[in-house]
């Protein structure tokens, strides 16, 4: 029928072992040779197998009973009758194999040598199931009714077959289990000295059908891991191209298992000839110069070239086909010139004074999608903007350009830079005190923090939830770090949480964590980041040579080491202002979870208010400081909205003006519209 994968194991994150640079794969294809360039496609043709859930080796056998169906020495072929449809527990007692097996007698004292325990594979009709020897209470399955053949891998004295009724907390745990469904990934990359590196092809999907059912996965192959960088390895081995499939692991919850037909890798991809790129640039039988020239330098610059432009550029053409190039040669050399000029390059505002003037209908076009976008502007805004109506109708352009799939380019880029997430990629976590921070669960987490900024943005939920919230956005990888228990795969889904420590940016593993050393919690890195990035009250930046924190007494109290680092000259002034912030956060361990231990967490913020802990600190900041964290969120929005920092003005327009969105809680889409609607951005 195929192969069976089980979800893979996580990487182990070692040097010179074999998930050295990348994640584990189920089973890996070696390839000589693949395409060098060019888009690619494999084709994964996979079911969710109709399985049982292999119980824990402690798991005893059920009791005999009326219903229990049993058959004896299963090593050869045997048939019972399943006289009811149902959920049943299978039961194997292996028979008794140990050595030596001869007639004569055991020397006095001679010891029985028993065969060490090893897997055992049952084979229920066309179905295999393999656990270990020792598993007295091997399976919970759903049988149908009729004759069913049996086999064992090993001699047994029986397979027994008992009935689970509804209320069974196995039936329970079973239905839990037959719902879920493996998610298969493909991994593309090539073979080193010491193991693989991979990456993986697009996101990995869910297989819900026991029918066999196609998987596209699609990529550029420049994109990958290549082997060019392994050609002058001796090692024969070095430099194999290898695409891996995996049964991805989530939380370790069981699941079903993968069945996997068949993998089908096509490449180079080209749909249709010539290709789109090409057509866009050089139309059927077009052979104006003029026309492409104007075409495309219109669409690299976003606006309407003008006739001096149009005249340098067919000059180029001009000259290149003077030397002998032929039409698309000469083209070529044309759009090298577009491609570097400054108008392609830059987002050009041109001004005739040194006074503020309004962008005109183009240059806000470009200044706006690549706000929301980070990108051009689309044929639709372009439209507008060409027939001067992009500024009348502005708000319901933001609105098309949030809905629009490409407005996760900004959230990305937007809370990678506002919420330093870049600290994260880099940690580097001691796996002894938090294995649970593994590669593949860090991967997971850096996308919690955007992800939840982007449900609030398209939602237009109010500010507050950026500091207390109700619910978290979780997949099945971030919901088990947080102890959580979620069922949508790596799919990120609302959930309600009911804890004092979730909730919120200011309680995500990804940025708390990215605010240590990996070791050992921060509070100064942690009260700064608040300071800055979610009150803006920054501190000053701290003078040269002062020595880290952890470089003090470790033997000391955190409050003990905090006040020592203060006394050293030129610290208190600075650490008054950083302190009182990042002390509640003790509660959270250098992972990002909450401290199962008792901390003492009090502080008195600069602004004199005192708070216990982590939950007072957060419920202040949503509910008295709320008008600052806005402002905080106005201030950030409005620096990338621009490119630049903001000059003192500014920031007074925006605490002047920005408390008009108060009244209805300061929602998150509101806030972008503020900012696009504001001379801030509306003036160059």
């Amino acid at each position: 029928q195929g192969l069976l994968l089980r979800p893979a194991i996580p990487s182990a994150e070692l040097f010179g072992v074999e998930s050295t640079y990348g994640p584990r794969a189920n089973f890996k294809i070696a390839l000589r040779e693949l395409p060098e360039d060019g888009r690619f496609r494999v084709t994964v043709t996979a079911a969710k197998y109709n399985d049982g859930l292999l119980l824990d080796p402690k798991t005893t056998a059920m009791s005999p009973s009326e219903q229990s169906i049993t058959t004896r020495e299963t090593k050869t072929l045997k048939t019972v009758t399943i006289s009811k449809a149902g959920i049943y527990q299978v039961d194997v007692d292996l028979a008794d194999e140990t050595e030596p097996k001869s007639k004569e007698p055991l020397p006095k004292n001679a010891k029985k040598k028993a065969v060490k325990p090893n897997d055992v594979t049952l084979t229920l009709g066309d179905r295999s199931f393999s656990g270990t020897a020792s598993q007295h209470g091997f399976l919970v399955v759903r049988l149908p009714a009729g004759d069913l053949k049996v086999s064992s891998s090993r001699q047994t004295d029986s397979v027994a077959f008992t009935p689970l009724p509804e209320s069974h907390d196995l039936t329970q745990k079973f239905l839990a289990f037959e719902k879920r469904s493996p998610r298969v990934g493909v991994h593309m990359g090539f073979r080193r000295d010491c193991g693989s590196t991979l990456a993986p092809v697009g996101s990995p999907q869910n297989v819900t059908s026991e029918q066999f059912t196609k998987f596209v996965f699609e990529g550029a192959i420049r994109n990958y891991p290549n082997p060019e960088v392994e050609k002058d390895n001796v090692n024969y081995l070095a430099g194999v191209r290898e695409i891996g499939v995996r049964s991805e692991y989530t939380d370790g919850r069981d699941m079903p298992r993968l069945l996997i037909q068949s993998v089908e890798f096509e490449g180079p991809l080209l749909e249709t000839w010539p290709p789109p790129s090409h057509r866009n640039i050089f139309p059927e039988s077009e052979k104006d110069a003029r026309s492409i020239i104007r075409s495309f330098a219109s669409r690299a610059f976003r606006r309407p070239i003008t006739s001096h432009e149009e005249a340098a550029l067919l000059k180029v053409f001009e000259k290149s086909s003077q030397s002998g190039n032929s039409f698309r040669e000469s083209i070529q050399d044309v759009l090298q010139v577009v491609l570097t000029s400054p108008q392609f390059l830059f987002l050009t505002e041109n001004s005739r004074t040194p006074d503020g003037e309004p962008l005109n209908e183009y240059e806000l076009a470009s200044k706006l999608s690549y706000f929301l976008w980070n990108g051009p502007p689309d044929a639709t805004t372009m439209k507008l903007a060409a027939e001067g109506k992009l500024r009348e109708r502005l708000d319901a352009e933001v609105t098309r350009l949030i809905a629009d799939r490409r407005f996760s380019l900004f959230v990305n880029e937007f809370a990678s830079q506002w919420l330093s997430l870049d600290k994260f990629q880099v940690l580097e976590p001691d796996r002894n005190h938090f294995p649970k921070l593994t590669r593949d669960a860090r991967t997971q987490l850096r996308q919690e923090p955007v992800l939840f900024l982007q449900h609030l943005l398209r939602h237009n939920l109010p500010t507050k939830n950026l500091i207390e919230s109700d619910f978290v956005l979780a997949n099945e990888v971030t919901a088990g770090y947080y102890d959580l228990k979620s069922d949508s795969g790596f799919d990120f889904v609302p959930m309600r949480h009911e804890r004092p420590d979730l909730g919120g940016l200011l309680s995500q593993a990804a940025i708390l964590a990215g605010l240590s050393d990996g070791r050992e919690s921060n509070p100064v890195k942690r009260g700064a980041w608040l300071a800055r990035k979610i009150v803006a009250e920054p501190p000053d930046d701290p003078p040269p040579n002062v020595p880290a924190l952890q470089e003090a007494n470790k033997n000391l109290s955190l409050r003990e080491r905090l006040e020592q680092h203060r006394n050293q000259k030129g610290c208190a002034q600075c650490h008054a202002k950083i302190d009182p912030w990042g002390v509640p956060f003790e509660e959270f361990d250098a992972g990002g979870r909450w401290k199962t231990t008792k901390v003492d967490a009090r502080s008195t913020l600069p602004d004199k208010k005192d708070v216990s802990g982590f939950t007072e600190l957060r419920r202040y900041l949503a509910n008295d400081r709320i008008d600052q964290v806005a402002f905080s969120v106005l201030k950030h929005l409005a620096t990338y909205a621009t490119g630049r920092n903001l000059s003192y003005h500014e920031q007074a327009y925006l605490r002047q003006h920005g408390p008009k969105l108060k009244a209805d809680g300061y929602r998150m889409q509101d806030m972008i519209r503020f900012v696009v609607q504001s001379p801030l951005f509306l003036e160059k």
